[in-house]
């Protein structure tokens, strides 16, 4: 049973993030526990709805933008049936606020970002925090999402993994990486015009960032590509002659321009594999670009 009033000692926190998921084994520690040290805010979700994931998206932003003054767990009543039932739960998205170990405040429904910000900047004052942002909580903050991020990506669950990308630029909008991200998903997904739309619209000093150098790269062999057979009519010929070192290399350039950037890398290294020289290592110097 959850006792939703804490009368312990403050414990030291376990070293942790301010923004994480809880389950029922944890809820003790990761809100009522916490809450003796800064407010906390429950939202109880589910990962199938819609209104909760653009809700946690934005409560993530703006508790991120406390830089630790106000902590948020985030519990998927699915997953969590007994913690749902302890609580008694009617709905989600529903939000629990704890301080000093008691619950405070709290809803049921989808609210705004105007009123959950108000919400949010109350808690501070609560906590006594400062309003100036720590940047540096903020840029980390991101850097754990984009992580998420990038492990969607490398599942090619592109959808998930853009959804993250925006997660953290709205947290850090200076997120370079981020948007080099979003891009990514976007050439993954086959919309390159949307992908050269983006790189129009940033600095030089931003198209510094190597992932978005890389995308330019890329767009950029859209060009060098146009004269070239079609994949299909490309792997055809390889088919016939696997040692047209040729056909490989302009297929791999066509499957880099489209994309498929594992296709194009393991068609180069296949090339690379049959004649290292060929063209003095020009198989080798388009993989290193």
């Amino acid at each position: 049973m959850i006792d939703l009033q804490l009368n312990a000692q403050p414990k030291p926190p376990a070293p942790a993030s301010f923004i994480k998921d809880t389950d029922e084994a944890h809820f003790e520690q990761d809100a009522l526990q916490t809450s003796l040290e800064r407010p906390v805010i429950a939202l109880f979700l589910s990962s199938s709805s819609a209104i909760c994931k653009q809700m946690a998206a934005t409560l993530e932003k703006l508790v991120a933008a406390t830089a630790g003054a106000v902590a948020l767990v985030r519990a998927d009543v699915m997953q969590n049936p007994g913690l749902a039932q302890a609580l008694r739960l009617q709905s989600v998205p529903t939000v629990y606020v704890f301080h000093q170990g008691r619950p405070v405040d709290g809803f049921t429904g989808a609210k705004g970002e105007a009123e959950l910000k108000t919400m949010v900047e109350g808690l501070k004052k609560l906590a006594g925090a400062p309003e100036e942002t720590d940047k540096t909580a903020l840029a980390e903050q991101a850097k754990k999402i984009r992580a998420e991020a990038d492990g969607f990506f490398g599942q090619n669950n592109f959808d998930a993994a853009m959804e993250r990308y925006a997660a953290a630029l709205e947290i850090d909008e200076g997120d370079m990486e981020a948007l080099a991200g979003i891009g990514w998903c976007l050439l993954g997904q086959g919309d390159a015009a949307s992908v050269k739309e983006m790189l129009a619209g940033l600095t030089p000093e931003q198209l510094k960032t190597p992932r978005l150098q890389g995308l330019h790269y890329l767009l950029s062999l859209e060009d060098k590509v146009r004269g070239l057979d079609d994949a299909l009519a490309l792997a055809d010929r390889l088919i016939k002659n696997p040692k047209d070192l040729q056909a490989r290399y302009d297929l791999a350039q066509r499957q880099l321009a489209a994309g498929q950037i594992e296709k194009g890398i393991d068609t180069l290294v296949d090339l690379i594999r049959l004649d290292r020289e060929w063209q003095e290592q020009k198989a080798r110097k388009l993989l290193l670009e």
